[in-house]
């Protein structure tokens, strides 16, 4: 399977090459740019989780869990410790206790910025319950 080319989610334009047959990232080839992107990465809390387009779906993948976002239940729960989770009919297929990574809390920002900006869990779970969005994450990731 080829690798995808992958954006660091808090460092916009740090690239990788993901593997997604094996979860592994490696060092994107140096011709690789932003318009390339087909998902975004960063740790949640010590495991890493890569969230991208692949085969026309959306896939979320922490650690070793692997979870196709077509017509799955993606959930965020808890604000000091969150829990995410992806069921399929039902079945859970992928849970992640990971500490908020938006510290200090955003009531405290000033700025524009949206907590999902910095949770990359939390933004999955935003596109895979808003069609508008899901489409639109499609589209820019090329899937």
């Amino acid at each position: 399977m080829a690798a995808l080319i992958v954006e660091d989610f808090l460092k916009r334009g740090v690239l990788s090459a993901l593997d997604p047959s094996t979860g592994e990232l490696s060092e994107a080839p140096a011709d690789a740019d932003r318009s390339q992107a087909s998902g975004a990465y960063m740790t949640l809390g010590r495991q890493l989780a890569i969230f991208y387009a692949d085969a026309g779906d959306l896939v979320l993948r922490v650690g070793d869990e692997i979870a196709r976002l077509d017509g799955a239940k993606v959930e965020i729960k808890g604000e000091g410790l969150r829990t995410l989770t992806v069921e399929h009919g039902g079945e859970l297929v992928l849970s992640h206790q990971y500490p908020n990574p938006v510290n200090p809390p955003m009531e405290y920002d000033p700025t524009l910025a949206e907590e999902e900006d910095f949770d990359l869990g939390l933004f999955a779970a935003n596109i895979a319950t808003e069609e508008k969005r899901r489409r639109f994450q499609l589209r820019k990731w090329g899937a």
